[in-house]
């Protein structure tokens, strides 16, 4: 008796043809830059944080011209071509805070403040304001330590342009045309500078992708 060996039957597996057919989905995820610029449409108040004036400040003799009078020019933020700037942490912070009034795509019980926190990032140091001096000064009370002293500080009139570039690491959740709406919500509810909401507001006069 002769014992016949069949082989096993081959297993082919065919491929269809590779398309970039998913290239859209996948691109909806890389991060992009936009370039905004924005309008003044109320007044533009100054009060940087300059260490070194405030350092020698509190040095100075009590009852000193330091002491009690204003360093007008510590307070502003200067472009490398010397004019008056708008640093672009103002715009990103004005922009987080402004997203507590839309709902985090990701949670119907949360606001998006935490999402664009983390999302968006400013590429623009300080922006030029195109001006080299300050409008005017503005004077009005305040109250320090519980005491009342009038402080001086340099002001923009509304007017004032300022363009910023920011880059959105999550654009599965914030699309360009939310983070537009964003910002514009941040120029009408929050401003930036000093004194804000009631100085500081601003629309946008341009929004654009760049990549």
């Amino acid at each position: 008796m002769t014992t016949v060996l069949i082989p096993a039957k081959e297993l082919v597996t065919a491929f269809a043809e590779v398309s970039n057919g998913a290239e859209p989905a996948i691109a909806e995820g890389y991060p992009y830059r936009v370039e905004i610029t924005i309008e003044g449409v109320a007044d533009l108040l100054f009060h940087r944080w300059n260490n070194e004036a405030v350092e020698e400040k509190a040095k100075a003799a009590k009852g000193s011209t330091a002491k009690k009078t204003d360093d007008i020019e510590s307070y502003v933020y200067r472009a490398p071509n010397g004019n008056i700037a708008l640093p672009g942490e103002y715009l990103r912070q004005a922009t987080i805070h402004a997203a507590k009034f839309r709902q985090d795509p990701r949670s119907p019980r949360k606001s998006a403040m935490d999402l664009f926190k983390a999302a968006i990032v400013n590429l623009t140091p300080v922006a030029d304001l195109g001006s080299a001096s300050w409008d005017y000064l503005d004077r009005r009370r305040v109250v320090v330590q519980r005491a009342a002293v009038t402080r001086t500080r340099p002001a923009m009139l509304a007017g004032w342009r300022a363009t910023f570039e920011l880059l959105c690491n999550l654009p599965e959740y914030i699309p360009p045309q939310m983070l537009n709406e964003v910002i514009s919500n941040a120029g009408r509810l929050v401003g930036v500078g000093d004194f804000r909401p009631t100085y500081g507001r601003f629309v946008v006069a341009h929004f654009g992708v760049l990549d």
